[in-house]
């Protein structure tokens, strides 16, 4: 059965991006009064969202996954925890690289959860000394968080400031760590040293709960957006950690009510900024930590208040949900726009819950299908979002009893990104966005789009480099892979599109029918006034009847041009031997083929090397596949014009 997200409807916006801060505030968790919460909460030492003994993890857990656990946290019992030296630190002042810091105190994280949970199913104490040392060296560490972050100290990017404690997305994951120790293994850590659990809450709470109670308006991502400074996914990853830390941790009820208040309301912010489709601008990889965190903080809200407090059936929760599918184009591809990877290791306990809890089957079969498709032995991962890794585990029984089924997207409209996708009866699928080039995450790509055949990609957006300095830095779009010359996309007499906000699609407009499904757009406005171009009029349009694609541009500039330059990027092999044809060899699929007028253009290919050290994770989302540019050349000079593309299998 397919599922049919069809929007007939002609949309015409005027406007850069429907993202709405004007819009009237939503407030679905601000609008709970104190009193409600503090009648709703369930005491500390009576809230129990997972199990305490042996009996309790083989209830929800077969022996096999079990067994994966405790073989995983037997390899990290034979890894010492170490100190991570400031030179390593520094690292990232000198020479913007952060990737060996974060490894060393990622893996810490991720070692003293598997060997927690381990000795919580196991109940044997064979793994309490090698717990009590992670627990002792993640205390000593002067800072939880990434390097790049240290700009939210008030010292700025240096060391740590330890008198000034500034509260990152891995302060935050920190601290919930090792709330999850103290809740799993808080009697056999009592046993071992009564100051162990006192230790616990003394650095969680110096270092995240007292910086967010008591100053949360030093955070940028905690405050409303507006269109200048959006909110992004830092704020419901964050808030979902300090309430967990929070609930778990705090034995005085009054701060405990307060501060979830407090929480709550700063939540309302990024739910309350987002547009009525639930869009993720920052592109579907940022889903999980921005949407997914949403939901991680609503289910500690229900768990904690015994399901008195849910907003699942709330339409933006359901929105948000439903993105990730509606990103969805086959297997672990999804649509992939911004700093997003076209491939997602899809978690399907998480979309199975989502589903289940939001009265959501598309999601729910979704989650069933991903997990049986890609199956894994245990539901830790060296991810991030731990107590989600527990709340999974409490699904997997059920999941594993249902089939589910793979979502077919036919038509997509998100207004607030202003990105449509449609599909035919042949596997032909194309995606296309107007947007702004001030998006959270923002390669400078207005008018960009991507096709694929039989799931396959065929025409891509490349996605993201390897994170370092530059990446978000003054810097970032001299990364070709940020530009639009290295996107589907015209430069025009040498000149790209430029970032900023300002940098836009203009008159935007889509339809869609039964026949066809079309965005139309004028990319002008994303060009700086350099470039000469008074209209670029880009229409994408699905032809449902015929299964093909036809891109069409309809251009005037100032004065003649000097050069014109159409990009495609492929990880297809290409032949380009027949003039006005170019041939996508389509890894087990039959071939693509892009005709144009060989009055008009020459094409050439280059192939991307992708060998510097930013590019690794390049070559990592196409699963090493060699990336081609194909760069269309203008013949002559010319003040206007009108060409077609027209893609078809």
């Amino acid at each position: 059965m397919k599922y049919l997200l069809s929007l007939l409807l002609l949309v015409s916006l005027n406007s850069i991006s429907n993202r709405s801060v004007a819009q009237e505030p939503r407030n679905i968790l601000s609008h709970f009064t104190r009193p409600q919460l503090e009648a709703a909460l369930i005491p500390a030492d009576q809230w129990h969202p997972f199990p305490l003994d042996a009996a309790g993890w083989k209830r929800i857990l077969p022996d096999s996954v079990q067994q994966s656990i405790l073989r995983q946290a037997e390899t990290y019992l034979k890894i010492p925890f170490v100190a991570i030296p400031a030179s390593m630190m520094m690292e990232y002042q000198k020479n913007g690289d952060r990737s060996r810091y974060e490894e060393m105190s990622f893996r810490k994280r991720d070692q003293l959860f598997t060997m927690t949970v381990a000795e919580a199913i196991e109940q044997k104490g064979r793994f309490l000394t090698a717990i009590v040392n992670g627990i002792w060296s993640i205390c000593e560490e002067s800072y939880w968080g990434a390097p790049g972050h240290l700009y939210l100290q008030k010292a700025g990017i240096d060391l740590v400031d330890v008198e000034d404690p500034s509260v990152d997305l891995f302060v935050s994951e920190t601290a919930t760590v090792l709330a999850l120790t103290d809740y799993l293994l808080g009697a056999q850590l009592d046993t071992y040293s009564k100051l162990l659990r006192k230790r616990i809450y003394y650095e969680v709470n110096r270092r995240m709960l007292t910086p967010l109670e008591k100053d949360s308006d030093r955070y940028y991502y905690l405050k409303k957006g507006t269109k200048e400074y959006p909110v992004n996914n830092w704020n419901p990853w964050v808030i979902s950690n300090w309430m967990t830390s929070l609930l778990l941790l705090e034995k005085s009820n009054e701060r405990r009510v307060s501060e979830l208040e407090h929480a709550l309301h700063l939540l309302d912010h990024y739910i309350n900024f987002m547009g009525e489709d639930g869009a993720v601008d920052e592109g579907p990889v940022y889903w999980s930590g921005a949407a997914g965190r949403v939901f991680d903080a609503l289910t500690v809200l229900e768990s904690a208040t015994g399901g008195k407090i849910k907003v699942y059936d709330a339409p933006i929760i359901r929105n948000m949900a439903s993105y990730i599918y509606k990103m969805h184009i086959a297997g672990n591809y999804y649509i992939n726009v911004a700093d997003a990877s076209p491939v997602i290791p899809t978690d399907g306990l998480l979309l199975y819950r989502m589903g289940s809890l939001m009265g959501d089957p598309v999601m729910r079969d979704f989650g069933a299908w991903a997990f049986h498709r890609y199956p894994i032995r245990t539901p830790i991962s060296g991810d991030f979002a731990k107590p989600r890794m527990l709340f999974n585990m409490q699904a997997w029984m059920d999941c594993s009893r249902s089939e589910g089924k793979e979502p077919v997207i036919t038509d997509v409209w998100l207004e607030s990104i202003q990105l449509m996708a449609a599909s035919a009866g042949n596997g032909l699928l194309v995606a296309s966005h107007g947007g702004h080039n001030g998006e959270s995450h923002n390669h400078n790509d207005v008018g960009d789009f991507i096709v694929y055949a039989a799931g396959q990609p065929v025409i891509i957006d490349a996605g993201l480099g390897t994170y370092t300095a530059k990446t978000f830095s003054k810097e970032r779009y001299q990364l070709w892979y940020n530009s639009s010359a290295y996107h589907n996309l015209p430069t025009i007499n040498n000149i790209q599109q430029k970032e900023g906000r300002k940098f836009g699609a203009r008159d935007v407009q889509y339809h869609q029918d039964q026949q066809s499904a079309v965005l139309q757009m004028d990319i002008a406005g994303a060009y700086p006034p350099e470039a000469g171009v008074v209209r670029w009029e880009r229409a994408v349009r699905m032809d449902k009847q015929q299964g093909q694609v036809t891109v069409t541009d309809e251009f005037t500039l100032t004065g003649s041009s000097t050069s014109l330059t159409q990009t495609l990027m492929t990880v297809c092999p290409v032949d380009v031997s027949q003039r006005g044809i170019i041939l996508f060899k389509v890894q087990g699929a039959a071939p693509v083929q892009l005709t144009y007028d060989p009055q008009l253009w020459e094409v050439k290919t280059e192939l991307l090397p992708c060998k510097a050290p930013d590019e690794k994770r390049l070559t990592d989302n196409w699963s090493r596949k060699p990336l081609t540019r194909i760069l269309l050349m203008y013949k002559e000079g010319s003040s206007s014009g009108r060409y077609t593309f027209v893609i078809k299998n």
